[in-house]
């Protein structure tokens, strides 16, 4: 059992699935690593993993769910369901407009029009 993980499990009455997906992939790599895999900054994992993050929990755990536990998503621009992480990708990059292919275009509009997206926005 690694040390985040008993930080986890004492700060935590239970350690939800995205915590432990969150402390694993720590474990593995570095947690600067996954901070930059998440664009979040290494405190703010440190803060999550402690159960003392002032801001807004369920966006992080919504960015470690797309990113390490890759539930499907039903994207009708891709045409079906596609892993969270493919999801993600595309909506980071509907943030700006560039018109360097169709697919980034296409990509653009569809995910500015999907609810997952604003719900991404919003928090």
């Amino acid at each position: 059992m690694s040390n985040r993980l008993i930080v986890a499990q004492d700060a935590w009455a239970e350690v939800p699935d995205w915590v432990a997906a969150l402390v694993s992939e720590c474990d593995q790599s570095s947690q600067a690593s996954v901070a930059k895999a998440l664009s979040l900054s290494p405190t703010v994992i440190s803060q999550t993993i402690r159960n003392h993050y002032p801001g807004d929990m369920a966006r992080i755990e919504a960015v470690v769910r797309d990113t390490y536990l890759n539930a499907p998503v039903e994207c009708r621009a891709l045409g079906g369901e596609v892993e969270s992480a493919v999801c993600l990708k595309w909506r980071r990059r509907a943030k700006e407009l560039t018109s360097s292919s169709p697919m980034r275009v296409l990509m653009f509009n569809a995910c500015r029009a999907c609810p997952k997206c604003k719900l991404a926005d919003e928090n």
